[in-house]
């Protein structure tokens, strides 16, 4: 090698060397700074101020605050029960978690994806030489839903241990992970569950540990809304669902998911409105409490401002604690809601005193969790689609074929042959409009929710936006909701204050389209559209055996420009004063404040199909206004004093309520429209006609005491009394007295039953409760100036006319409940039933009394009365199969209901009004007879079509037969109401996956099948007919067939028995499938900053299986809905 080749050698080492130093110095720094950056979120300002919480709970909320997750590493942390206090303000984390954990033997690092991981220090280890030590872990579950328990506190118990109990909180799958020692123990508690210990022996790394639910911390609230009472004690009948179980089963509708929970609560189905967005559901809670049975109809101003004789049966509904109307209830954002609770006897309602005749439901908002701002948003979007499996009609062929075969059209007339060849020409072209599909759509509703809670120990607030937008399945239909709800609370020392303020606007339209019946009769070879492709005003003149009439076109008047809608505006103010004047001694006043506006229009210009065959000008086009307003307040001052005494527990509970309710509407009408465009109410006017309205006042009173007293948790008594007073009735009843009694035994407590039953209670109480659903002046003087002031409105002699008279002795019906229950529960509660006995005898019912004639009156309102509802109420809950370990849990739930309503008294003018309604032969009529239901259906008993002369046989009273219709032989023939009715349900829970599936029915109620009067029997041939119009026929002699001859001039057969069915019914309601997905587990919701994210598919009315075929949705159709469910939980 030459000298040159090894200098060059000796160049290229040392510049080597010189690039090597240069690169190691260059990167030392960025590593070292990427090695800081790791961690450096661990100087993260953090404010935050809070006291008297445990370590374990101040951990986790200064960890949320700095989107933060804090793990156990086998390691647990001194004194993580003990209560501490915090004060931070922009102080790093590092260094806020070191004052919290200081002088602990663990060590704290700031991992990636932001993670606070706790390690035992070394020294922690050789501390323990000569001692056994031993990990323990698990998983800590709610024993009322199975589901794990994030943020459970489990500690170890050593005594020996300096500055308190070493432990840790559970993660989000409720699992834990210590480092114990041979004989001690571990406490796991969390709150508004019992706190449970369990003693160490050896190393356990799979522990199951199931917490209940505490019922003095949870059961108090949720039982009777405005007392707090321990449910161990409480002798009432209730039955308490979680919001999150009632979504499961209806996410749009929570009232409509607890008949699966409670078979005596139930929603009447409309068999005319179906599925209409703008429709008011009707409740029925253990019978009917009235001779009511005619609820007002929708658009009422009466329904619109929640007066309550407008829905008699309804129960009464609490909202946190403060009476609410219905309206507000049925705009509640279902995701607002934490637990319902329905009280059903005299025992249970017994702080609502005469308001509870009907029973209660008890409705429990979520409570803003303290802590950082929390934001959660939740959505529902829903498909629904028209059902129209009840229908059964004709095509264009078979229709003008039934006309054909009925005699319609006679070859000797022409223009009878000239009307059938058109139709006929129509049918060979091929029209066959299906006229039902017309007016639908599937429709796409949403509803979305937005929550941010947040706040400290001492002070929480709330903030909930909601929307709904729900058109429905008839064109142009919908009901829209908004709202906005603000909640907070203090809490300092003795003094809790909370204030609630709700503002819900809701906005409903009805269909342009018109009522679905129309699209029912049209018959299919007429089109609906012109050469043009316009909606034709009229389809025909139809001549038949009749005079012409016009058959008009329901579709043309979607483009007319209708004007058909309903807004309802509502704010609420609740405020709620709490002192504890002793530990065990609290005083409270709450305060509440309702105003509501509502409006209603419906306008008909002059060219709607109604005004096709009216010549007068100023009667063609029409526009109804109603404007009004509603308010209330309430004032309820009440002591709540509980006395444990050893074995004993004594409470004592007192109340004093003052509430007024006002109302007032007018009702504006005109006629003359000729112009669509002068669409406003100021262009029409009205012969003979007068601004119409209503004023109603009504204020109450009352003052209510409890007592309550429990022996060692086996034994209870409750006693409530209540006087109140009611400006409703007559100067002399105003005042009333109401009580109640009951004794609970808890017999699985008695220890010659313990390990053999898990539950077993019995239950009996009785009392009076009373119902104010009646009109406010029914028992005063009343006056009306119409007609009194023409024809000068002006004129200042005013003149009133005396229309109803006054009633001083008009009083309160009242109503004796009497209920025994038993409740039981085997094998560590995986089987548990409840069987409820009632008997409720309403006395002094409201109604009519006749009057002579002298006194220029018909009648006055007296108490005279008497309904009588028993029956009995059975639950049954399996839990089929659960293996904890692999939280697989499967239970089977059915219940059932049994009601027995008797007409025990009524007045004289009730006997006239039945005499009046058995006279009609139409569909029967509410007919109200001492010894029979309210419910009873009365008909003259059919033979069926006589073989020979081919007209209907008929049962007289006294067993004789004939072929002449008689009122007077209506005898009662069966009952509306099923003899037994319930759900069956049952759900499945895997991990974070659940599916779910509910059943409803009926057994043994009857039904007047109209569809085989109206569309078969009578049918009308100038309209669409069901297809068994033409089948089982009497034709000729010797035919034993179901209906009479099929002729166009036939007589119209009156109501028999030949049209009333038994209507029993099966119907699949829900069918739900959900996953829930935690941040633990899918990276993607980390990077989103989503702590939990669930998702829910469910379906409502799959299918239905009935003994009866009749046309349902008349006035607006059913339909199946589809709904996907989204929730999410921001960190």
């Amino acid at each position: 090698m030459s000298m040159k080749t090894g200098q060059i050698i000796s160049h290229l080492r040392h510049l080597l060397v010189v690039v090597c130093l240069t690169t190691f110095g260059t990167i030392s720094p960025i590593l070292a700074q990427e090695g800081h950056k790791a961690d450096k979120w661990k100087n993260d300002p953090i404010t935050l101020r809070i006291s008297n919480e445990t370590m374990g709970t101040v951990l986790e909320k200064v960890a949320k605050i700095a989107n933060a997750t804090i793990i156990y590493n086998n390691v647990g942390l001194v004194g993580i029960d003990k209560r501490v206090t915090l004060n931070a303000n922009n102080e790093p984390l590092h260094s806020v978690i070191s004052k919290l954990i200081e002088n602990q033997q663990v060590e704290v690092r700031y991992e990636e994806d932001r993670r606070i991981v706790f390690y035992p220090k070394s020294t922690e280890t050789s501390k323990g030489r000569g001692i056994a030590r031993f990990p323990i872990s698990g998983k800590v579950m709610a024993g009322d839903t199975k589901e794990p328990l994030a943020g459970a506190t489990v500690v170890i118990l050593d005594n020996s241990q300096v500055g308190g109990n070493k432990g840790m909180q559970t993660d989000m799958d409720g699992k834990f992970n210590l480092i114990a020692k041979e004989k001690t123990s571990i406490r796991v508690s969390f709150v508004g569950f019992e706190t449970v210990t369990i003693p160490i022996k050896g190393p356990e790394t799979n522990m199951t540990i199931i917490l209940n639910p505490d019922a003095m911390t949870i059961g108090e609230v949720v039982v009777t809304g405005i007392s707090k009472r321990s449910e161990s004690s409480f002798t009432g009948n209730y039955v308490t669902v979680k919001g999150e179980e009632l979504k499961k089963m209806n996410p749009n509708n929570l009232l409509k998911g607890l008949q699966f929970f409670d078979p005596s609560f139930k929603i009447i189905e409309n068999q005319n409105r179906g599925s209409d967005p703008n429709a008011r559901p009707e409740f029925l809670m253990r019978g009917e409490q009235s001779f009511s049975r005619d609820a007002k109809k929708m658009g009422s101003m009466d329904l619109m401002l929640d007066n309550v004789s407008a829905r008699p049966n309804t129960p009464l509904f609490v909202l946190d604690g403060f009476i609410v109307p219905i309206s507000r209830i049925l705009d509640l954002d279902p995701e607002r809601v934490a637990n319902i609770t329905i009280l059903k006897d005299a025992a249970a309602t017994a702080i609502y005193g005469s308001r509870a005749s009907n029973g209660v439901v008890v409705i429990e908002t979520k409570v803003a969790r303290d802590g950082a701002l929390s934001v959660s948003y939740s959505g529902n979007f829903t498909m629904e689609m028209p059902d129209l499996t009840d229908y059964n009609m004709m095509n264009a062929k078979e229709k003008l074929q039934a006309e054909v075969t009925a005699g319609l059209y006679q070859e000797n007339n022409v223009s009878a042959m000239n009307e059938y060849n058109r139709y006929l020409r129509n049918v060979l072209a091929g029209v066959n409009t299906y006229w039902l599909s017309q007016p639908l759509q599937t429709s796409f509703q949403q509803r979305h929710s937005i929550s941010a809670s947040g706040g400290t120990e001492v002070f929480r607030y709330s903030l909930n936006l909601s929307a709904r937008i729900a058109p429905g399945v008839m064109k142009e239909s919908d009901n829209n909701v908004k709202g906005v709800n603000f909640n907070m609370s203090y809490r300092k020392d003795k003094i809790t204050v909370g204030a609630d303020i709700n503002l819900t606007e809701s906005d409903g339209h009805n269909s342009p389209y018109g009522n679905f019946a129309s699209y029912t009769r049209i018959n299919p070879y007429y089109k609906p559209r012109g050469e043009n492709g316009e909606y034709l005003q009229a389809l025909d003149t139809h001549r038949g055996t009749g005079n012409a009439r016009t058959i008009v076109n329901p579709l043309y008047n979607a483009t007319v420009g209708i004007k058909n809608f309903t807004n309802n505006m509502n704010i609420a103010n609740n405020l709620s004063i709490e002192y504890r004047l002793l530990k065990n001694l609290r005083l409270s006043e709450q305060l509440s404040y309702t105003k509501g506006i509502a409006r209603a229009e419906n306008f008909l210009p002059a060219n709607h199909t109604s005004f096709v065959e009216v010549s007068d000008l100023t009667k063609k086009g029409s526009y109804q206004k109603s404007i009004g307003e509603m308010s209330s307040w309430s004032s309820n001052f009440g002591i709540n004093w509980s006395i444990p005494l050893d074995k004993h527990l004594i409470s004592l509970f007192g109340n004093w309520t003052l509430a007024e309710d006002r109302s007032n509407y007018v009702n504006l009408s005109a006629t003359g429209y000729p112009d669509v465009h002068m669409d406003d109410f100021i262009f029409g006017y009205k012969m003979d006609s007068d601004p119409r309205g209503t004023e109603a006042l009504s204020r109450s009173m009352g003052l209510i005491s409890q007592f309550s007293y429990s022996y060692d948790n086996k034994y209870s008594f409750d006693f409530n009394l209540s006087s109140e007073a009611s400006s409703r009735f007559g100067a002399g009843q105003r005042l009333a007295p109401f009580w109640s009694t009951g004794v609970r035994w808890n017999a699985h407590q008695e220890s010659w039953l313990q390990g053999r039953v898990s539950n077993l209670v019995l239950r009996a109480t009785y009392g009076i409760t009373g119902e104010q659903n009646f009109n406010p002046y029914q028992a005063i003087e009343f006056y009306t100036f119409s007609n009194t002031m023409v024809p000068y409105k002006s004129f200042s002699n005013l003149g009133a006319v005396l229309v109803e008279l006054n009633n001083p002795d008009l009083g309160w019906a009242k109503t004796g409940n009497f209920s025994l229950g038993l409740d039981f529960g085997f094998w560590n509660n995986r089987v548990n039933a409840s069987l409820n006995y009632y008997n409720n005898i309403t006395h002094n019912l409201l109604t009519q009394y006749d009057l002579a004639p002298s006194t220029g009156f018909e009648s006055m309102t007296i108490n005279a009365g008497e309904l009588q509802n028993k029956g009995l109420d059975a639950t049954l809950n399996v839990i089929v199969a659960q293996n904890i370990a692999k939280e697989f849990f499967w239970t089977i739930s059915a219940n059932a209901n049994h009601n027995q309503n008797k007409i025990r008294k009524i007045s004289d003018y009730l006997r006239k009004v039945n005499e009046e309604q058995l006279k009609s032969d139409k569909a029967p009529l509410p007919v109200f007879q001492v010894g029979n239901s309210t419910t009873t259906l009365y008909a003259v008993r059919s033979l069926g079509v006589d073989p020979i002369t081919g007209k209907e046989v008929f049962l007289k009273r006294d067993g004789s037969k004939t072929f002449e219709w008689d009122p007077v032989d209506k005898v009662p023939v069966g009952d509306s109401s099923p003899k037994v009715s319930g759900t069956i349900s049952s759900s499945i829970n895997w991990k974070d996956f659940s599916c779910g599936l509910g059943l409803t029915y009926k057994y043994g109620g009857v039904v007047y099948n109209n569809t085989l009067v109206d569309k078969i029997e009578n049918a009308d041939l100038s309209t669409n007919l069901d297809r068994r119009a033409i089948e089982n026929r009497w034709t000729k002699v010797g035919d034993v067939t179901r209906f009479k001859k099929f002729v166009a001039t036939g007589d119209q057969t009156p109501a028999s028995t030949r049209f009333i069915m038994n209507d029993n019914e099966l119907k699949l309601s829900t069918l739900s499938v959900g996953y829930r997905m935690r941040s633990e587990k899918f990276d993607f919701l980390r990077k989103l900053n989503v702590e939990l994210l669930t998702l829910n598919f469910t379906t409502n009315e799959l299918f239905r299986l009935s003994t009866i075929r009749m046309e349902r949705g008349l006035e607006y159709p059913f339909a199946r809905s589809y709904t996907l469910s989204m929730s999410i939980m921001f960190k």
